[in-house]
């Protein structure tokens, strides 16, 4: 299994992103089952179509980004659990800059074993027990 970021999903849409080649590529192995199972939280759901539609200012577009997600990925939906573990992640980072939604995602990995996330965002190699794909 594997849970993909926003900044990856968003990359990958966004033909402007300096990382767009490099999410077309890696969205190439996740098709090709490599990771097995793609995931997102419904947090990453959240982040990417408000990213999405303020960057790339078409509602249509979004509509299709957000579709897209549903069809190509497993929803996985925050939990009261898996949120409080979340505050206490984002409370408690001391070298990391990382979002509420980032702590959500860390905390369903560690809830569901998940080791592999696909992501531009070089805080979560700081996480010595996941795997950063593409970042």
């Amino acid at each position: 299994m594997i849970i993909l970021d926003s900044s990856f999903i968003v990359a990958y849409y966004n033909t402007a992103d300096n990382n767009h080649k490099k999410a077309v590529e890696v969205m190439k192995v996740l098709g090709a089952g490599e990771y097995g199972d793609i995931l997102i939280t419904d947090y990453v759901f959240d982040e990417t179509v408000t990213v999405a539609f303020v960057r790339l200012k078409s509602l249509r577009k979004t509509v299709e980004i957000g579709d897209d997600m549903g069809r190509f990925a497993k929803i996985i939906y925050i939990e009261k659990g898996v949120f409080e573990g979340a505050w206490e992640l984002f409370k408690n980072q001391l070298d990391t800059k990382f979002s509420f939604t980032d702590c959500s995602s860390l905390a369903i990995m560690k809830k569901e074993g998940i080791n592999n996330i696909v992501t531009f965002d070089e805080d979560f190699k700081k996480i010595k027990e996941i795997e950063v794909v593409a970042g």
